[in-house]
């Protein structure tokens, strides 16, 4: 094994890693000792090694019955260990366009990674969107004996089916929620940096789009390795760690550097100067240093990820985004344009600019009469864009547990609202929700509307958008006067000043492109 897990590498950009010394511990029963080897840095100093440790963690993946290995790949392409031309083996579609990180492998070695990409297009014709392909494809070829074995691996990544475990995104939708899925982690856990971002680039979810590019592409490759080893044992949620370590310790620099000085950017600007940071980041941080940051933040749960990913694919699924479309993915995060339903409506004030955008026709309003009653979904949320974009979700999203209070009494589901005359809360849930995540209760169930379930109602007096203790926005039946409150709903500040005269009310009903 040592000689031959080291035949695609160029050794001279190795530094002091053993490429000929025996292995030492390769095999783990103790998941707890695995963990800590694994973010310790166990293996980088031993080649051999932690390419032995990555058989062994490939081959415990459990897989789809059918997943092509080595010997599939020795089938089609044979034994060669290409050293041709990367043209020879054009890169497939899905990984759009994203180029082959040479990393420390040899200049031939480049056509070995073209060779086994290719063959993972013929065998996995379900990929419709994998950029990150390349990058994990070219760090395993660093610890495989030919490429029928790297191509056995990024096989079984492929083809893994534990439940609630992915190592990489396969189609668009998956890609693009996980990007949104970044931005909101983003806002929640690193505040400083995302306000960087609003201040700098014209269009932040196009920055956020890079993230996944930052970890496997732009890493040098000690750090690049470093984020491996972790990434086989603890899985997808690593790479959300170390990205928003990176955007942290971006952050760190551009401050020092900028100081006061920061104004708007073309966000192509912006991601070339992290893409730059990124490239270079053993100058200023090293490997420990990044994973230690990395691993500091005191961050969301599995659960939690599962359930922003969730109500992301939900939003994108509902707009009948699936596939890559340019107009979208470039969409300006600091406007207020919204591509939604033609059913789905979204409210602005003008000067203060704030608005909410809404997941159900207001035709439901009619189904109580002129009693005032909610209704709508968790998909629902309110926002303001001044004196930054900020955008308040649904409590349930950041507070999972609350779900479990829709087991209410009658009398603990009916409450009143502020200065509105007595609200009329939803009808006691017929079936309990427990079993559901909350963003999926929310669209099957009726929650406690006294903390959790008040979206949107109307009638001929007022358009009221979140409620609980006081309405995230409150509209008078002449659309001339609104007030805004903390809400326990969207759990909100004021999205402007508590009382406001309106100057501008639009109302966007926006149909969906891609419908016939």
């Amino acid at each position: 094994m040592a000689a031959d897990c080291g035949m695609f590498v160029d050794w001279s950009q190795m530094g002091d890693v053993s490429h000929d010394a025996a292995p030492g511990k390769t095999e783990y029963k103790d998941l707890k000792e695995l963990k800590q080897h694994a973010r310790s840095g166990q293996w980088a100093k031993n080649h051999s090694q932690r390419s032995a440790v990555y058989q062994q963690l490939l081959k415990a993946l459990p897989c789809r019955t059918v997943t092509p290995d080595a010997a599939v790949y020795r089938d089609i392409v044979g034994n060669s260990n290409s050293k041709c031309n990367p043209s020879a083996y054009p890169l497939p579609d899905f990984v759009d366009g994203t180029a082959v990180p040479c990393y420390c492998l040899k200049a031939e070695s480049v056509g070995s990674v073209h060779a086994v990409i290719s063959c993972i297009a013929g065998q996995f014709p379900d990929i419709s969107h994998c950029p990150s392909l390349p990058a994990v494809t070219a760090l395993l070829l660093h610890w495989s004996a030919d490429e029928a074995q790297c191509f056995e691996s990024v096989s079984r990544m492929l083809a893994c089916n534990e439940p609630g475990r992915r190592l990489l995104d396969q189609t668009f939708l998956a890609y693009q929620s996980a990007c949104m899925t970044f931005g909101d982690l983003v806002h929640k856990y690193c505040p400083a940096a995302h306000k960087l971002m609003v201040a700098t680039a014209t269009d932040v979810l196009e920055v956020y789009s890079d993230w996944q590019r930052w970890v496997l592409g732009d890493l040098p490759f000690s750090f690049a390795a470093r984020v491996m080893d972790i990434y086989l044992v603890e899985g997808y949620k690593v790479l959300y760690r170390v990205a928003l370590a990176i955007l942290k310790f971006y952050r760190k620099q551009r401050s020092a550097t900028a100081g006061s000085a920061l104004t708007k950017q073309d966000s192509a600007a912006v991601r070339s100067d992290i893409q730059a940071f990124v490239q270079n980041i053993g100058k200023s941080v090293t490997p420990e240093k990044l994973l230690e940051k990395a691993f500091s933040i005191r961050l969301f749960s599995r659960k939690e990820i599962m359930l922003l990913q969730l109500a992301n694919e939900k939003s994108l699924q509902q707009k009948g985004i699936t596939v890559k479309q340019k107009s979208y993915f470039h969409k300006n995060m600091n406007t207020a344009v919204f591509n939604i339903d033609n059913n789905q409506k979204c409210f602005l004030s003008s000067k203060s600019v704030c608005g909410a955008f809404l997941s159900t026709d207001w035709e439901e309003r009619k189904r109580g009469g002129n009693k005032l009653s909610f209704f709508g979904t968790g998909e629902c949320f309110v926002f303001r864009m001044k004196p930054e974009m900020e955008r308040y979700e649904w409590v349930v999203i950041k507070h999972p547990e609350l779900a479990n209070a829709s087991q209410a009494t009658d009398d603990e589901q009916t409450g009143a609202n502020n200065n509105n005359g007595g609200l009329q809360s939803l009808e006691k849930p017929a079936t309990d929700p427990s079993h559901l995540s909350p963003f999926l209760s929310a669209r099957h169930f009726n929650l406690n509307s006294r903390n959790t379930s008040m979206f949107m109602a109307g009638n001929i007096d007022s358009i009221i958008i979140g409620g609980g203790e006081g309405n995230a926005l409150y509209i008078d039946s002449e659309l001339n006067h609104g007030r805004t409150e903390h809400c326990l709903t969207f759990d909100n500040p004021p999205l402007c000043a508590e009382s406001f005269q309106i100057a501008l009310l639009e109302v966007w009903g926006f149909k969906d492109a891609m419908a016939s």
